[in-house]
């Protein structure tokens, strides 16, 4: 049976179904970590584990080398942001299917992305800066304009994106992100930050596949965005409740981005705001987009986007044509001080709820949790299904106020274990 590698995975539990699903469309899956233990419910994938510093590309060239013959290996991916380039590398190498490695390159670099859009059609231009020192900054600092955002230009999950409101803020927040060497799977950072223009407006998360460089726009998707100054995704809904004018809009300036970039096989998400008669991009991102929205697509249509990546990638047709037929939602839980969880109740209300498809905590009795600044520290979600978007609300709000989670205050820092 032929070999589906994967470079790492992601932490929210897609990447573990994706494991799953390559078994089913007749493969073996191979998952090659530095880390086994980051990934729970590994051992129920059944796939093949290879331990190796995926951080460094010659000794994930050795043990592939070793490890299979020639021509066993069917297709790489990654459901992982941090590990695209890697597979692009990898892919080119083994003459594999895959995107170009400039392209994904481009992609990793929300600055290089800035740059690669300037001057297209049905794009909203920002003002931005690029910085790599605190002298830098400092040359800039009469033409900054607030409110910004200030972020890295590689991170992703909304880590260290800040809203600031004064130069100080800019110049402590970009401090802290210069200070941070390594991100959370212990790469060294680009050490470059974007200081750039603050677009208000609803987001959304386009939803993308290409196949042999034709472009199919799956849906959009709602972005419940809260947590000021910091850019925490509470929620999503999907299809997005969007009028046929937005949507024009939406898939003119999608179109152009992807044949700007150059996007050739698999998917990838593209979060956007409305500005005018143009998007804004947010955020380019070279794979399925995170936050469950993969699962509240399928809900909604049918559509498994992880089985059609796999499908992609091993040269299968993508199918990808379902209309919905139900709205999906889903509301995060969100820690929104420090503490430790002395009680859990109303899960089981939750989970007999007709209309809700899916309750999971991440957390249990006990944990010490921290108020959340980014979409790591969620600690679990529901899902929903409904006909209508009100239906789907009013479950959802429901379902979340019968949620009680309690959190006694911790002292001091120690008490974090």
């Amino acid at each position: 049976m032929k070999k589906l590698l994967f470079i790492e995975s992601n932490t929210t539990g897609t990447g573990m179904l994706a494991l799953i699903k390559a078994r089913e469309l007749g493969f073996t899956p191979v998952l090659l970590t530095n880390n086994p233990g980051r990934y729970i419910g590994l051992g129920e994938t059944k796939c093949i584990v290879l331990e190796c510093d995926t951080n460094n590309l010659n000794c994930i060239r050795t043990i592939i080398d070793s490890e299979f013959e020639v021509g066993e290996i069917k297709a790489i991916t990654t459901t992982s942001e941090f590990y695209i380039e890697v597979v692009a590398i990898l892919a080119k190498e083994l003459g594999l299917i895959g995107n170009p490695i400039d392209t994904v390159k481009k992609c990793r670099n929300k600055a290089e992305m800035r740059l690669l859009l300037k001057g297209i059609e049905n794009i909203y231009e920002p003002w931005f800066y690029i910085i790599d020192s605190l002298e830098k900054l400092e040359l800039a600092k009469d033409n900054i304009k607030f409110p910004c955002v200030v972020k890295p230009v590689d991170d992703s999950g909304s880590n260290n994106v800040l809203k600031c409101y004064s130069y100080e803020e800019v110049k402590r927040h970009t401090e802290k992100i210069l200070s941070n060497k390594y991100n959370v799977r212990s790469q060294k950072n680009a050490q470059n930050i974007l200081v750039e223009e603050y677009v208000s407006g609803q987001e959304y998360s386009v939803e993308i596949f290409t196949y042999n460089g034709k472009c199919k726009i799956v849906g959009v998707t709602q972005k419940i965005v809260d947590g000021a100054p910091y850019f925490i995704e509470c929620g999503h809904i999907f299809p997005a409740p969007v009028s046929d004018d937005i949507r024009s809009v939406i898939e003119r300036g999608v179109t152009k981005i992807i044949e700007k970039v150059n996007w050739q096989n698999g998917p990838c998400h593209l979060e956007i705001k409305i500005k005018g008669e143009k998007i804004f991009l947010v955020e380019f991102n070279g794979r399925l987009a995170g936050g469950m929205i993969p699962e509240l697509i399928k809900y909604a249509t049918g559509i498994d986007l992880l089985k059609e990546q796999l499908k992609v990638v091993t040269r299968m047709r993508p199918k990808l044509d379902q209309n919905p037929t139900l709205y999906a939602g889903i509301r995060f839980i969100i820690p929104l001080r420090d503490g430790k969880i002395t009680s859990i109740f109303g899960v089981n209300d939750i989970e007999n709820t007709v209309g809700i498809k899916e309750v999971k905590l991440r957390t249990i009795v006990g944990e010490s949790i921290r108020k959340v600044e980014n979409a790591y520290g969620r600690i679990g979600h529901i899902i929903g299904a409904a006909e209508n978007i009100n239906k789907l609300n009013y479950i959802l709000d429901k379902s979340m106020d019968a949620l009680h989670i309690e959190i006694e205050e911790c002292e001091d820092y120690e008490d974090f274990n």
